[in-house]
Order: C-alpha cells, then structure tokens, then sequence
C-alpha cells in the first residue's frame, strides 16, 4: 500500500498528465519548491519556487514529451523516489530515456527535487532541438 508521500508524487503524475497545472501548484508543491534538473540545454538548471516549475511543466508538455511513471517508492519518513520513462520525438531528434527522481516532502507537499537523467546526452539532444535560444544579446539577463 502506497504510504502518503507517495501519493502525494503519484498525485502529482496524474494531474500532470491531464494537464491539470493550476492544482500540481496549489495541491502539490510547497511555495518555495526547489527543483533540479541536470543538462546542457534550455530547460536545465534549477528551478526556483511553484511558478518556475509550473512554467518549466508547461514546456515540457509543449516539448511533446510523455512521461510515464514506472516505480515509485518512499525512501525513509520524508522522502519518495520514483523511476519514470521520458519519451517523445521532435524535428527529427527522439527521447527515450529511464529516469530516476527523488523528492523531498515536507507538510505534504513536495518541497525538493533532483532528477537523476538515464541519458543526459539524448535529453540535451532533444531539448536543443525543440527550444532556439534568442540570438544575443535577448538572451541575457540584465541585472
């Protein structure tokens, strides 16, 4: 029987996949969610906060990706970890990939994430090929 921090990522999963992004924020994510996804391309790094992560979901269904939750697991009495399938396939270029996350939780909703890539090289590949960065200098923030 899956323990309540697991059903708290499942929940997640399953209005993710319905598109349902108003309630991952408002039902699932602490406000000040850290989020952690590695590569070399315009969707990594880290995302600060419900509203940089809701924008980060919000790309990756306009990537065409489909993620497909295949375990998941609590990992002690504050944390869960899952294995999901990321694939999709955009200008020519294909993403089949097994990932490994975990998630921290605290007062039930997810406040930690790290993504762990089964193949970062595809994953870059893919997002290069989906997202044109802006020609210099738009790209840059100015602070």
């Amino acid at each position: 029987m899956p323990g309540k921090n697991t059903a708290i990522v499942a929940r997640m999963y399953e209005l993710f996949n319905v598109g349902d992004l108003d309630r991952v924020k408002s039902e699932v994510f602490a406000a000040d969610l850290i989020w952690n996804l590695p590569g070399h391309n315009p969707l990594a790094g880290i995302k600060n906060g419900a509203d940089e992560v809701i924008a980060f979901f919000g790309q990756l269904v306009k990537s065409g990706i489909h993620v497909d939750l295949i375990k998941i697991d609590d990992l002690g009495d504050d944390a869960v970890v899952e294995i999901h399938r990321g694939h999709g396939t955009a200008h020519g270029v294909s993403l089949d990939s097994t990932n490994c996350t975990v998630y921290n939780i605290r007062d039930g909703k997810i406040a930690e994430v790290q993504v762990f890539m089964g193949n970062q090289h595809a994953a870059d590949a893919f997002f290069n090929a989906v997202y044109t960065l802006k020609p210099l200098p738009d790209r840059l923030a100015v602070e």
